[in-house]
């Protein structure tokens, strides 16, 4: 983790995203913080002197002072250590943000930021860039910091055996390995919504208990296949319930939640899938979300 790029517009979002992204920088060590805002003026201001001819809107500045305020608001004595870099680029800060990523390690934004409606959970810039960033990308909730302070500290991952999964549990284990917390990886499986069948009809479904104990067989296979570093504790947790809800409830007592950008249910055609999304709009802890490239 050399490079941390941090989405910063001045909103309460972006100052919990960049203090999350120093505090990571903590603890990886030589790790530099690049905390880039965007200006864009899409409508431009007619020249008094010149009829028809439009001047150039340059925000530059004002941008510039607006992104220092923020970064010495956050950072102050408590990330002294931290090595920030402040950067102002022209255009709009989705697009920006997603070329950022071309060379860095993870990108962290705010799950909300100025722009859009209040009441969306999910920021559409944020959406932009766990949708279409080449690297990792960490969603800050607002919400602030759930798990309680001694209590135990575990990262969460949810497993369904696709590729991008086994990138999670990877990604996941290297960051374990840094901060010695333990990894709990996340099975979730259901049966389908049908009545079961009784027991002296053949056929049917079988037993929740036997389709619990698959599960785990399965969750241990897909731990394998991941060949996880042996220093790192891992929990493995098989859940009867939607994928979406067990990983929310499960980031409830999370300091965070990692898994793929897509899994194997849903249209593979699509970048982001169903289970990212709805868990990136409600997870009360970061949530980081790993390409399916």
């Amino acid at each position: 983790m050399k490079t941390i790029v941090v989405g910063v517009d001045g909103s309460g979002g972006a100052k919990d995203a960049l203090r999350w992204a120093c505090q990571e920088a903590m603890l990886y060590g030589d790790t530099k913080v690049v905390a880039v805002s965007t200006w864009f003026a899409p409508v431009p201001v007619m020249s008094p002197w010149l009829p028809n001819v439009d001047l150039p809107i340059d925000l530059t500045e004002p941008t510039e002072k607006g992104l220092a305020d923020t970064v010495a608001a956050v950072v102050g004595d408590e990330f002294a250590s931290v090595r920030v870099e402040q950067r102002v680029i022209h255009g709009a800060p989705g697009p920006v943000l997603i070329a950022e990523a071309v060379h860095s390690d993870l990108v962290v934004v705010g799950s909300r930021g100025l722009g859009g409606f209040k009441g969306l959970l999910l920021g559409s810039v944020s959406h932009q860039v766990v949708t279409h960033a080449a690297c990792a990308v960490v969603v800050v909730p607002q919400a602030g910091p759930v798990v309680a302070a001694g209590g135990p500290r575990r990262i969460v991952v949810g497993v369904d055996g696709s590729a991008n999964s086994i990138a999670a549990l990877r990604w996941a284990a290297e960051r374990a390995q840094v901060s010695g917390v333990t990894i709990r990886a996340v099975f979730a499986w259901r049966l389908p919504p049908v009545s079961p069948t009784p027991p002296e009809i053949s056929g049917g479904l079988p037993p929740t208990n036997v389709v619990g104990h698959a599960a785990a067989v399965t969750l241990d296979d897909f731990l394998r296949e991941a060949a996880l570093p042996p220093d790192v504790n891992v929990e493995p947790i098989n859940v009867e319930g939607t994928p979406a809800k067990v990983l929310v409830d499960e980031g409830a007592h999370a300091e965070l939640l990692v898994l793929g950008a897509r899994g194997h249910g849903g249209f593979t055609g699509l970048l982001l899938g169903s289970v990212a999304t709805a868990v990136t709009r409600h997870a009360q802890c970061p949530v980081a979300v790993i390409p399916h490239r």
